[in-house]
């Protein structure tokens, strides 16, 4: 397994793990603290596009 395999590995399993969060925010109809600009902002899970 060369390093370009595990780096590939690792981002879509940090890709896969974000959907997963995003899609149970939504679910509880929560918020999702992120950055914007460098600013931390709390956004509806809804709102945010799929």
């Amino acid at each position: 397994m060369t390093q370009t395999d595990i780096k590939d590995k690792v981002m879509k399993g940090g890709k896969l793990a974000i959907e997963r969060l995003l899609e149970k925010k939504r679910k509880d109809n929560s918020f999702v603290v992120i950055s914007n600009n460098g600013n931390v902002v709390k956004v509806k899970a809804n709102t945010l596009r799929k």
